[in-house]
């Protein structure tokens, strides 16, 4: 399989996937109202996900505040997904992939090297928080990353990698 190498200035891929919570997303029909964010983690399992989805739906508010709608893709199977969903009552669709799926299409194969350089950091988050590492779900080398479309379904922010949620509203 060819990788893609999605950058800024890209085209959006488009997909029509059915989510765990929020039925049927089809980015086709979501561009042009506003930018979407779409935060692709691994898997809830992966206990630095864990972290960065506590960010996230700490910082929610300010992206919604600015118009922008949130997807999140995740390796997670139906079950797990759906226990952190009801568990922290996450209202922004959750939608299942498989590395070669979304991920391949938005160019996000195996972890970059900055991502594994950021580990050791992210290991003391999550000792803080006292996250312990669940179920193993997917390819376990897979990189997360992040992106945000325009009203006109081009890429305006692209990050292999951990979450960023300040890069994410300096876009939007």
């Amino acid at each position: 399989m060819e990788k893609k190498e999605i950058t800024e200035g890209s085209e959006a891929p488009l997909f029509k996937l059915d989510s765990y919570n929020a039925g049927n997303i089809d980015l086709a029909s979501l561009i042009g109202d506003q930018k979407i964010v779409l935060i692709f983690s691994r898997y809830f399992g992966c206990p630095i996900c864990q972290v960065d989805f506590k960010e996230l739906l700490k910082r929610k508010a300010e992206i919604e505040e600015k118009n922008a709608k949130i997807l999140y893709i995740t390796q997670s199977g139906e079950k797990i997904a759906k226990e952190y969903i009801e568990k922290e009552n996450v209202d922004f669709p959750v939608i299942p992939s498989s590395k070669d799926e979304l991920y391949a299409e938005y160019g996000l194969g195996v972890m970059t090297s900055d991502a594994v350089k950021q580990i050791p950091l992210k290991l003391k988050e999550v000792q803080k928080h006292g996250f312990k590492h669940g179920e193993y779900e997917g390819e376990e080398k897979q990189g997360p990353g992040q992106f945000v479309i325009d009203e006109h379904g081009i890429i305006i922010h692209a990050l292999k990698g951990w979450l960023d949620i300040d890069g994410i509203l300096s876009v939007l």
